[in-house]
């Protein structure tokens, strides 16, 4: 059995620090609000405004995890949207493994909130935008708003593997 005992770890001087996987390298965070709202039927996947966070991540092959929530519904009984979050600094690149992130409010009318998440490898060491993107299902509308005194915001991990 060893012990080993140290009052300070000093970063080594070249480089860009230390990985010990699954540990968190850094975290990103930005605070929005949607002001009066935000209302879409576009059926096919557009930024939802203002939702974002940016990051640059230290090694090319950490993962990247986004995390968001919203607050929303359908206008109508037979409507859904659905998620996806892309990398706007690097040519919209879906970030997410499928096409979508996360679906939410299926046939639903009543406020609800939907959380959405995904993770994946950074393969970039530039700066990346995580834009969280919605798609509204055909002829229908996807309605977002909340009290002005309601803080909402969206977070990155950098994650060592």
């Amino acid at each position: 059995m060893s012990i080993l005992k140290v009052d300070t770890i000093n970063e080594k001087t070249s480089g860009n620090g230390v990985q010990i996987a699954g540990h968190v390298i850094q975290y990103q965070q930005r605070h929005f609000d949607l002001g009066g709202g935000f209302t879409t039927s576009t059926a096919s996947y557009i930024d939802f405004t203002n939702v974002y966070v940016d990051i640059t991540p230290k090694f090319s092959n950490s993962l990247i995890k986004f995390r968001t929530q919203v607050f929303g519904k359908n206008a109508t009984s037979t409507g859904y949207s659905q998620f996806q979050i892309v990398d706007t600094n690097n040519s919209n690149t879906r970030f997410n493994v499928n096409t979508a992130a996360e679906s939410a409010f299926y046939e639903e009318t009543g406020w609800n909130t939907s959380v959405i998440t995904a993770v994946n490898t950074a393969n970039t060491t530039s700066t990346m935008r995580l834009q969280l993107r919605i798609f509204t299902s055909t002829s229908h509308t996807s309605v977002f708003n909340w009290s002005s005194g309601d803080s909402r915001h969206v977070e990155a991990w950098e994650i060592a593997q």
